[in-house]
């Protein structure tokens, strides 16, 4: 840490989709905003979550003398132990006047908590709850697309996929559904599959909208993929909220789609457990963090 004369904030927020830069001063107006590729190293190697950070970094801190500024990094998967030490590797290149590196669970919980016990639920590519009560910290779910069974990005896309399959097979599956992946595909799903395979969990992800769209249109098959995935998401928030009585803050991309979403999730909360979404981007808490980061 240099505590030169902080006059921006930089949070970065890293995901299996996507990742945002926001660039504040110090009064929390907003200088500059940049979106970019996935950044979560589990997912995309760490060799691309540092190209990923390294440009977005150099495009929106263009102009500016880094010595100005103090950033923090939430990244999906940082906080294994090689990758933490290579993303503040590179951090630390840039002569920040202070620099930090957390997952995005920590910037989830500083946006959707503020400091206060509860628990976030992350509900993007991935799931996951994280719970702080007391000054302890509890973990629930967030093992992985091949491991969690639903509520995320990931399994409803995989789910819209897997319904327009059996719909091609005579299987059942939703021909509306279908015709929304194909659109987006802007070609034929039986000619996408190794596309499909190539592209990922965050590709995966990426079909997502498609159930919720299908689910406005009245498509049964939707609403039935969007019931099974808030029925796992709600074990886990169930299991998180054993741990503490604050409340309960979901956010993530997911977020987008609350007013669908809630109605589903309620039907398998406990009765004392009401969640809310998060109204703010996440990156916010990355800012706060680099607030934090600037005190010396």
């Amino acid at each position: 840490m240099n505590c030169n004369i902080v006059k921006y904030f930089l949070g970065i927020d890293g995901g299996g989709t996507k990742t945002e830069f926001l660039l504040t001063d110090t009064s929390g107006k907003e200088i500059a905003r940049l979106f970019s590729g996935a950044s979560n190293p589990v997912s995309t190697g760490i060799e691309n979550t540092l190209l990923t950070l390294n440009s977005g970094i150099k495009q929106i801190c263009n102009k500016i003398d880094f010595s100005e500024i103090s950033v923090f990094a939430g990244i999906a998967g940082a906080k294994a132990q090689e990758n933490q030490k290579r993303i503040n590797s590179l951090l630390s290149g840039f002569g920040f006047a202070s620099y930090g590196c957390g997952s995005d669970i920590e910037i989830a919980l500083e946006a959707a908590l503020k400091g206060e016990d509860g628990t976030a639920v992350i509900m993007g590519t991935g799931i996951v709850a994280y719970t702080q009560s007391d000054e302890k910290f509890y973990r629930t779910g967030g093992r992985g697309y091949l491991i969690d069974k639903g509520g995320s990005g990931f399994h409803l896309g995989s789910d819209a996929l897997n319904s327009a399959f059996e719909f091609i097979d005579g299987r059942g599956g939703s021909e509306t559904i279908l015709k929304l992946v194909e659109n987006k595909l802007g070609k034929s799903l039986e000619e996408s599959v190794a596309e499909i395979y190539g592209g990922g969990a965050s590709y995966i992800a990426s079909f997502a909208p498609v159930v919720f769209e299908a689910y406005s249109l009245g498509d049964t098959s939707a609403s039935d993929i969007i019931d099974r995935n808030a029925y796992e998401a709600a074990k886990i928030i169930n299991a998180a909220i054993k741990n503490s009585n604050g409340k309960i803050v979901i956010c993530g991309g997911l977020c987008s789609q609350k007013e669908i979403l809630l109605p589903f999730l309620m039907k398998y909360t406990k009765d004392d457990a009401l969640p809310t979404f998060l109204d703010e981007p996440v990156v916010n808490g990355a800012i706060l963090l680099a607030r934090r980061a600037e005190k010396c």
